[in-house]
């Protein structure tokens, strides 16, 4: 899989409703080592929903405290993103994801990143 596949791909939840389109993936460098390289990266989970700007430009992270007025838009933003960890990933066909959970069971990017 290449990552530029997965991204925008459609989510729905395990009844089938719409959750949004995958717009960021989260990676952890926790895998086997590569020669050249280092820890392997594998995916810990997608960023859904309203988009994952907040969180690509930093403002998900714990101590930043502004500019105050990018901060509470980012916020507002991200309030309607979700978080979808990897284990919740039931099957993706190259098009869409199938999560084996409900859409309000998923955190929202508040709950994962303290926006």
């Amino acid at each position: 899989m290449r990552l530029g596949e997965l991204l925008r791909s459609d989510v729905v939840d395990l009844d089938g409703n719409a959750v949004g389109p995958v717009d960021d993936v989260r990676l952890v460098q926790d895998g086997p080592f590569i020669e050249g390289f280092g820890a392997a990266l594998r995916v810990d989970g997608l960023i859904v929903g309203a988009g994952g700007i907040a969180v690509r430009l930093g403002y998900h992270r714990h101590g930043v405290k502004g500019p105050a007025l990018l901060k509470a838009i980012f916020g507002a933003i991200e309030g309607r993103g979700r978080f979808v960890p990897w284990a919740q990933v039931r099957n993706w066909d190259g098009n869409r994801v199938e999560l084996g959970c409900r859409a309000d069971e998923l955190p929202s990017l508040h709950d994962v990143y303290d926006v």
